[in-house]
């Protein structure tokens, strides 16, 4: 077999075999400068895992920030103002592989009446 052949294909498969370790980036959004009611302060949480079969498959591992913020702002509910965000990660052991978990937790103000219209 040709020597660079051989080459570029153990390159192609660590590239491939790399490619499932890339996790999608999340940006904390800023919230909008809405007037807020700081005395009605309430915590918020959100949690996503994903697995890794057989230590090197990942299953729904990459996008667990994106659905934790998600869960996150839809506990929140419309309109409110998000802050101090706190993130913790979890994982466990299982037989065949490892359960990763994130979770987010943060505060919710309600918007102030008025400045809803």
């Amino acid at each position: 077999m040709n020597k660079t052949l051989a080459i570029m294909q153990i390159l192609f498969i660590l590239f491939a075999a790399s490619a499932g370790c890339v996790g999608t980036p999340v940006t904390f959004k800023s919230m909008p400068d809405n007037k807020y009611d700081a005395t009605k302060g309430r915590t918020i949480t959100g949690s996503a895992c994903g697995f890794q079969l057989l230590f090197i498959i990942p299953i729904r591992i990459n996008d667990r920030y994106e659905r934790a913020y998600a869960e996150l702002l839809n506990d929140a509910g419309p309109g409110a103002y998000v802050t101090d965000i706190n993130v913790s990660e979890r994982w466990k052991y299982g037989l065949v592989g490892t359960a990763y978990c994130t979770d987010l937790k943060a505060t919710a103000y309600p918007q102030l009446t008025a400045a809803i219209n």
